[in-house]
């Protein structure tokens, strides 16, 4: 039930009566918070997702769009400000959308004809199509046949051009794989053609960025092209540790000193020569004289001051032991341009970035800029996940530049002012406010700033150790205000995972997990309360609702009637599982949920995830009423179902300390008899039953 209290419909008379197959797809069919609903949303989202009417799948299709509409309506009713934002998002989207609607609706599915030509072909074709679809499910065939129709000469030079040589007959055969061939190729001629035609027609052109000189290049990104940080070192080197160590530990040793247990003692040939003296080494790379690569060395030296001795390090590449002698450190600085022009030539011409205004034009349209690197950013923007590099921003004006082209020949056609492209933009107006809406749901904050700084101060981000303050502040707000019923079930559902640790010792892993559950239940709840509040006006008598959920005790009863009534188990699971998860800030209903989700599981036989749900019930809520039952009932399953005695006999002792007046507790004697018995207790009884019967 989690998303199911939505809008159902009947679609026996909705679409597409009479001689014009179409028919009016602006008729008003609804109004959601007075928000329209046309008959062309569902023509598109027939269309589109290949929906046929009357199915399953066309009722959940309607309830979604009902449901999204009405959380629209509220975004935009408690959000202002995303007005402003949509419009500025939908004039971007214009091209992209008439694109899709050229590409896939027109070029595509209609192979280029009207609808109102393939309407009139399909009313004098009607026997050729299945009377059990409608003219939308089938519109793609019908464009199919017309083009075939239409292209007969075409058809049979095809036909000819792909006979089977192996026939001797001199008839042409075309047969419905010819013809579902013929139709294909051109699909695809379609697809490898249309986009340079069309730059070609309108003069879209990609401008060519102009790069930087390598002395601008190089004056800007100095700090890309420094030496390593370094150090001048002396060594000592020995494959005796001990000696070493004779020689060093706990003496004050200078460099004059140094070098001369260097000369004489070390048992590195090249270096003893020159009195231990190594040279200037580079951070991260291997020593040269053989010493080889010696990491932790650049860890000492990094907290050595000048005139200081190493402890005894061993090199990682000779299994040899060294003492060093840090004389200086040599900071990093510049490498000459000379030394580098050849690096930044190459990347200037392959790799590096660019880095243009943001009024920089990288295409135009009959000579006139068209494209600007605005533009790229704001698709940067749409697509946060998505890496900055030259290659994307490369494909990302190509792109741009194609959806340019497909627009205007869109517009061209007319295709700006069809019944699909309106569709089309109520939808993506809805996608994009529900997502606005999503992401400030979800990182909601309804703590004070200085309850937030003080907590960051204490414990970091309780979710993210790493993460920065600003972006922590939604995991710091969530600590604040996460429901403890959800923190204690989560510990106690998976309380193996987090032992030996107690739920106070464990409770910031345990928001790891819980919080993002949390997230997922506000969201939960403002999309069904959106719905279930929402004012409804419909426009057409063959739709139907069902009711909507305007309360968690109106979702609980129906949930109830779908476990005890309908007896369907893995609908009443989604029903209780959606209602603990959207109302888990109301105790008492988290309570009822957890309870009969455990008993949910039993029927389904996932009796692990019973048992769990049963010990998170009682743990978390230990003053409860059913909380010996959830006991009874978790112990039963880790004997009869799991074969977990020792663990079940555990659960069975604590009941017994904790009710000892239970009407259960004959029963559970009973059972911990049968368990120390191995099971000889219930053989005897059913041998027993067998004897009577």
């Amino acid at each position: 039930m989690k998303k199911a209290l939505l809008a159902f419909f009947s679609f026996c008379t909705l679409f597409f009566t009479g001689c014009n197959s179409i028919g009016d797809k602006d008729t008003l069919v609804a109004r959601v918070n007075g928000e329209p609903i046309f008959k062309e949303d569902y023509a598109f989202m027939m269309r589109v997702g290949n929906i046929v009417p009357n199915t399953e799948a066309m009722r959940k299709a309607s309830g979604s769009l009902f449901s999204r509409k009405a959380l629209y309506t509220v975004a935009l009713q408690k959000n202002p400000e995303f007005k402003d934002q949509l419009a500025a998002h939908s004039a971007a989207m214009e091209n992209y959308l008439l694109t899709f609607i050229y590409q896939r609706l027109y070029a595509m599915d209609r192979l280029m004809y009207s609808d109102d030509e393939l309407a009139f072909f399909y009313d004098k074709h009607r026997d050729q199509f299945p009377d059990s679809l409608s003219y939308m499910n089938l519109r793609d065939k019908i464009a199919d046949a017309k083009y075939i129709e239409s292209n007969m000469d075409s058809l049979k030079a095809y036909a000819y051009q792909h006979r089977n040589l192996a026939d001797s007959s001199s008839e042409v055969k075309i047969t419905d794989e010819i013809k579902e061939r013929f139709v294909s190729d051109y699909r695809q001629r379609i697809v490898r053609e249309m986009g340079p035609a069309l730059m070609k027609k309108y003069n879209i052109q990609e401008v060519a960025i102009e790069m930087p000189t390598v002395e601008n290049y190089y004056a800007k990104h100095k700090d890309l092209y420094m030496t390593p940080y370094s150090y001048v070192v002396y060594h000592v080197e020995s494959s005796d540790s001990a000696a070493l160590a004779k020689r060093f530990n706990g003496k004050k040793v200078d460099l004059k000193k140094f070098m001369k247990i260097a000369s004489k003692y070390s048992e590195n040939k090249e270096t003893k020569k020159a009195k231990g003296f190594v040279g200037k080494v580079a951070y991260g790379h291997a020593l040269p004289y053989g010493i080889g690569f010696v990491q932790r060395m650049f860890f000492e030296l990094d907290s050595l001051t000048d005139g200081s001795v190493s402890s005894i390090i061993r090199s990682e590449s000779t299994n040899r032991f060294h003492v060093f002698y840090r004389v200086s450190a040599v900071p990093m600085e510049p490498k000459p341009l000379d030394r580098v022009r050849r690096a930044i030539e190459h990347e200037l011409a392959t790799t590096a970035n660019y880095e243009l205004d943001s009024s920089y034009v990288l295409v135009t349209k009959n000579g006139e800029p068209a494209i600007r690197e605005k533009d790229v950013l704001a698709t940067y923007e749409d697509n946060p996940s998505m890496l900055r590099s030259r290659r994307a921003h490369d494909q990302i004006v190509k792109a741009l530049a194609l959806q340019l082209a497909f627009a205007s020949e869109a517009r061209e056609v007319g295709l700006d002012r069809s019944w699909e492209y309106r569709a089309l933009r109520r939808q993506s107006d809805v996608d994009y406010v529900i997502s606005l809406y999503r992401k400030k749901v979800l990182t909601n904050i309804a703590v004070p700033e200085d309850s937030l700084k003080a907590l960051y101060a204490r414990m970091g981000n309780p979710a993210h150790p790493n993460m920065e303050y600003e972006e922590s502040r939604p995991e710091l707000s969530d600590w604040f205000v996460i429901p403890e019923n959800l923190m204690k079930r989560t510990y106690y559902y998976a309380e193996d995972d987090f032992l030996p640790e107690t739920y106070e010792q464990a409770k910031k892993r345990v928001f790891e997990s819980a919080y993002l559950v949390f997230r997922s239940g506000r969201w939960d709840k403002e999309v069904v309360s959106s719905w279930g509040t929402a004012k409804v006006d419909l426009f057409a008598d063959n739709i139907t609702l069902l009711p909507q959920e305007s309360s968690p005790e109106l979702a609980m009863r129906a949930a109830d009637s779908l476990y005890t009534q309908a007896k369907s188990v893995e609908k009443a699971y989604l029903a209780w599982n959606g209602i603990r998860e959207r109302y888990v800030e109301i105790d008492s209903v988290a309570k009822k949920a957890t309870f009969e989700l455990a008993h949910v599981y039993s029927d389904k036989e996932e009796f692990d995830k019973a048992q769990r749900e049963y010990r998170a019930f009682y743990r978390t809520w230990p003053d409860s009423p059913d909380a010996e039952k959830a006991m009874f009932s978790r112990g039963f399953i880790l004997n009869e179902n799991l074969h977990k005695d020792d663990e079940a006999l555990q659960v069975f002792e604590e009941f017994k300390k904790r009710y000892p007046k239970s009407e259960l507790n004959e029963s559970v004697d009973w059972l911990v008899q049968n368990i120390k018995s191995n099971g000889k207790l219930a053989d005897d009884l059913m041998k027993k039953i067998e004897a009577e019967e």
